[in-house]
């Protein structure tokens, strides 16, 4: 029991970073861009350019992630139906037995 306990609780908290995924991305980036246009001169080319950049990717990682765990539930949502006919199947009497 003890590593699924452990397991479920790595699962709770990998979920749990979607919000500072769409948060600490953009907002590193654009500091990184606000740097970089402050060094060159260029202001605010970089800082817009890689907040886009940062959101983007940001956005992309939560749609994947959530993509993966709809289908690893969808899987184990299948995989616990086809258990549960092979359940029922077996407590069935067979045809013509005597009851």
């Amino acid at each position: 029991m003890q590593r699924n306990s452990q397991r479920d609780l790595h699962d709770a908290l990998w979920q749990s970073s979607g919000g500072y995924d769409l948060v600490l991305g953009p907002v590193i980036m654009s500091l990184g861009g606000l740097w970089l246009d402050r060094r060159f001169d260029t202001a605010p080319i970089f800082m817009i350019a890689l907040l886009l950049f940062g959101t983007v990717g940001a956005g992309a990682k939560v749609y994947y992630d959530w993509k993966h765990r709809m289908a690893r539930a969808t899987a184990e949502r299948d995989q616990l139906l086809a258990d549960a006919a092979a359940l029922r199947a077996a407590n069935q009497p067979a045809e013509g037995a005597a009851s």
